[in-house]
């Protein structure tokens, strides 16, 4: 690459957002009662990009990440439960969220709950939840547990990693419906109906839109007869794929049959509908009528929305995909647009040009016969990071297969210096080089690296391969010097 597209690629650069990594997990409560016995059970959904992964030490093909959890329950500042846990994801090949759950028997009463959550891979990184809950279950009519929001549910035979009656369940993380989730789903337990009722009675549930005021903030209503019994299960699901991006408020009334009101309770929640978004808002928008994105076609329109991949989250790296695969290409237009107007609405075009020329480089760079040169690894950290302060090519050790260390003197996006990436090709195919070790947090952290880069060297390996991270000094090993100390 000439070095003008790379000083054109750091002046496009600053204009990007930047994603701070730290410790996320999603929690949700729930209380329950099992007789007359109140328990409260917390589901933890940890992002697998918030944590450090390193790799496992039996098969180093694998990585794995490590919480301690602590979980403090107070009542009148009286601690009535005190607990510490660790939490392991599980041993997979490429990051993925994970969960845990853990249920507590508590009494009535008004508690404080506190969490925290340590990365033991990185100490310094942690997450803290504090929330206040009440516990208050009627002795004299029917009362129900709290509303649950469920992203899916299964038969017991699925893979889900809960259970509730006689299903399967994964919790909603963040009480958050993103654009993958086209429905609502709620779960609740209503108790002691029989002290209210002699005869059936309806549950109501319908969403109240906050953003919104008047009669138009309401939608989604639904009834339920129901016969009363000591116990009833209750999983509900509709429809909310026109509702736009927003917060809502899911409302749930236990009626009697003349609609006058028993019991209610509600939960919060939130939409990330982006496609529906953009319908609404640039319908009849001027500035994106007239803007670039229609000059573009399906190819360009598909290649513009890959080449920007690693300069967008999690989130939205999902919807990039769906919005590629459909063949409609309005919402291609509305992504792109949406995307670049946000960075300057009077120079989008231009910064698009700009990065798009770095894009293209990129891609001729390090293109191989899978994809386009940003999908490779060293193309999407390119786009991702930026240009690296040095790069050392290394392809004649005799027990390595050729490998590059990335040097970034400081990274915005981390807010860390002396970041370091290592590449390498074991394979030996034209531009086919993996990430293998990085000290960048939210990347890939592999503390047997140098085993793995030089396990050609098996007559050198150490004596206690398993628990060992380092090779021996040897000749033509240079990997660890130029790791640690270039």
């Amino acid at each position: 690459m000439n070095n003008s597209k790379c000083i054109l690629f750091c002046i496009v650069f600053t204009f990007l957002s930047l994603n701070l990594f730290s410790l996320e997990v999603s929690v949700s409560t729930s209380i329950y009662k099992n007789n007359s016995n109140p328990y409260i059970e917390i589901y933890n959904r940890i992002n697998a990009e918030s944590v450090q992964w390193i790799s496992q030490k039996v098969d180093s093909s694998l990585i794995i990440s490590n919480l301690e959890y602590l979980v403090l329950i107070s009542k009148n500042d009286q601690i009535v439960v005190a607990e510490k846990y660790n939490i392991q994801s599980p041993s997979v090949e490429e990051q993925v969220d994970y969960w845990d759950m853990k249920r507590f028997a508590i009494e009535d009463g008004l508690y404080n709950l506190k969490l925290q959550f340590i990365d033991l891979n990185n100490p310094l990184d942690t997450f803290n939840f504090d929330k206040e809950i009440e516990v208050k279950f009627s002795k004299t009519k029917v009362s129900n547990s709290s509303l649950l929001f469920l992203t899916e549910v299964g038969t017991l035979e699925t893979s889900l990693p809960f259970q509730k009656a006689s299903f399967k369940f994964e919790p909603l993380a963040y009480n958050l419906l993103d654009h993958n989730i086209e429905t609502l789903i709620f779960y609740t337990e209503i108790y002691d109906a029989e002290l209210s009722f002699d005869d059936t009675y309806f549950i109501k549930y319908f969403v109240e839109n906050l953003d919104k005021s008047g009669f138009e903030a309401y939608s989604k209503t639904g009834y339920k007869k129901i016969e009363p019994k000591a116990f009833e299960p209750l999983l509900i699901e509709f429809d909310v794929s026109e509702l736009k991006s927003g917060n809502y408020k899911l409302h749930f009334e236990i009626n009697k049959k003349d609609r006058s009101l028993v019991s209610s309770d509600f939960a919060h929640f939130a939409i990330y509908n982006p496609v529906e978004d953009y319908r609404q808002n640039f319908k009849g928008d001027k500035a994106f009528e007239t803007s670039f994105v229609h000059m573009l076609d399906g190819d360009e329109l598909n290649y513009g929305l890959k080449a920007i991949f690693p300069r967008v989250g999690n989130l939205r790296s999902d919807l990039i995909n769906q919005i590629i695969r459909n063949e409609d290409l309005l919402p291609k237009r509305y992504f792109l647009y949406n995307f670049w107007s946000s960075f300057s609405t009077d120079n989008m075009k231009k910064i698009y040009e700009q990065y798009m020329t770095v894009a293209k480089a990129v891609d001729i760079t390090y293109a191989n016969n899978v994809g386009h040169g940003f999908e490779t690894h060293r193309g999407y950290y390119f786009l991702k990071y930026g240009k690296p302060d040095d790069v050392i090519f290394v392809e004649d050790e005799p027990t390595a297969p050729p490998y590059e260390i990335w040097i970034y003197n400081y990274l915005a996006e981390t807010q860390q210096t002396n970041v370091r990436f290592l590449f390498y090709n074991p394979s030996l195919v034209t531009n086919d080089f993996i990430l293998l070790h990085s000290t960048c947090r939210g990347e890939r952290n592999n503390p047997r690296w140098e085993l793995e880069l030089y396990s050609d060297a098996y007559q050198d390996q150490p004596n206690n391969f398993i628990d060992s991270r380092n090779m021996p000094d040897g000749f033509n090993r240079n990997a660890r010097k130029i790791f640690d100390d270039y």
